[in-house]
């Protein structure tokens, strides 16, 4: 079985495509190229707020093997089932563990981040909260 090969690329913002095709409607897109290079092993893109934050949106889980978030501009109120509640901001980082169940509360109207995934493609459970 061979592999293909995969050339060095660099994703150039002065050709991002930002699309609002995503998990969230009130979210753009931008894919960084890596869900191909890896053969969907992995993804990495870069998500911005593309409307206000009219509250909570949604208790839920992943069905995926690794995620983290970089937030590069803004900031954010999150709740995570085994941490509780944490604010963000520009700079920060964090890491969710699979399955882990989790909502965004409260986001800023520049709020953006580059999420890495594995695999790249993965299912979504809304759950219910259980305080």
């Amino acid at each position: 079985m061979s592999e293909k090969k995969v050339k060095s690329f660099a994703a150039h913002a002065k050709d991002a495509r930002w699309v609002r095709e995503g998990l969230r409607p009130y979210f753009t897109y931008r894919d960084l190229g890596i869900k191909d290079a890896t053969e969907g092993k992995v993804l990495a893109h870069i998500i911005r707020a593309h409307q206000p934050c009219t509250g909570p949106l949604g208790y839920h889980s992943h069905d995926l093997d690794f995620q983290m978030v970089y937030l590069i501009k803004g900031w954010a109120r999150l709740d995570f089932e085994d941490i509780g509640e944490i604010r963000v901001e520009a700079g920060d980082a964090w890491y969710q563990p699979p399955g882990i169940r989790h909502e965004v509360l409260e986001y800023s109207d520049d709020w953006e981040v580059i999420e890495i995934t594995m695999p790249a493609e993965f299912d979504t459970h809304d759950e219910e909260r259980q305080d």
